[in-house]
């Protein structure tokens, strides 16, 4: 069997699969793992404990399509089983802060390593672990969706709610699939205009209120002083 990805001989590897949120990115890490299987291999499968959204024990798609996986915080936590296996795959590696080391490492035992990522946040902001991972990696597919506004190919993940840029980031550690969609460059960007403008809108009518005051009070001033003069 001829397979997508694969350093054996002892070489080790990094497959990345990225793109944004509902591009297929667990779904094609199931295929591959399934593909190794079927040639032989021994694999095994890591999700990250707190994704929760559609079964608390095996990793899942968004279409429910699940496959048997460990549960870990970081993959540290797992290591003494997982590099056991000739394939190690890792569902939402974003999550996982010690990805690069661990990745690194299993690479360089030997083992074929598949990770499937976001590779950027709702504000087109590169997920620092990912980012690094790319240029460690042997291959890279970068996957896309398709846009919920207009049909297009869809590289970008927004949401469709405002947020603070103090309080509101990017759930790293768990997130609402209803909060976010697949969006491609141009309806990105009438996307952030839009949440720009509804997030500003308090602010810039509290501002404006400020100068009006402010303005008031140095017409006030300025009366004072003819007065005192």
């Amino acid at each position: 069997m001829v397979l997508d990805f694969y350093c054996g001989d002892g070489r080790g590897g990094i497959h990345m699969i990225v793109g944004p949120m509902f591009s297929g990115k667990s779904t094609e890490l199931f295929r591959q793992l399934n593909r190794y299987e079927l040639a032989g291999k021994k694999t095994v499968l890591v999700k990250y404990a707190k994704d929760n959204r559609y079964d608390s024990e095996m990793a899942s798609t968004h279409d429910a399509k699940k496959m048997k996986a460990l549960k870990a915080l970081r993959l540290s936590d797992v290591i003494n089983t997982i590099q056991q296996y000739q394939v190690i795959g890792v569902d939402e590696g974003q999550f996982f802060d010690d990805i690069v080391t661990i990745s690194e490492a299993l690479a360089n035992m030997g083992k074929t390593v598949i990770i499937a990522a976001l590779d950027g946040d709702f504000r087109r902001e590169p997920f620092p672990t990912i980012a690094r991972l790319y240029s460690l990696s042997e291959k890279v597919d970068k996957l896309t969706a398709v846009c919920r506004q207009c049909s297009y190919f869809a590289s970008f993940t927004t949401r469709t709610k405002p947020y603070s840029e103090e309080s509101d980031e990017f759930p790293t550690k768990h997130y609402k699939n209803a909060d976010l969609l697949a969006v491609c460059r141009r309806c990105y960007n009438d996307a952030r205009g839009k949440l720009c403008v509804e997030n500003t809108s308090t602010n810039e009518l509290a501002f404006s209120q400020k100068r009006e005051c402010e303005d008031e009070s140095d017409d006030n001033s300025v009366v004072l002083k003819r007065r005192n003069a």
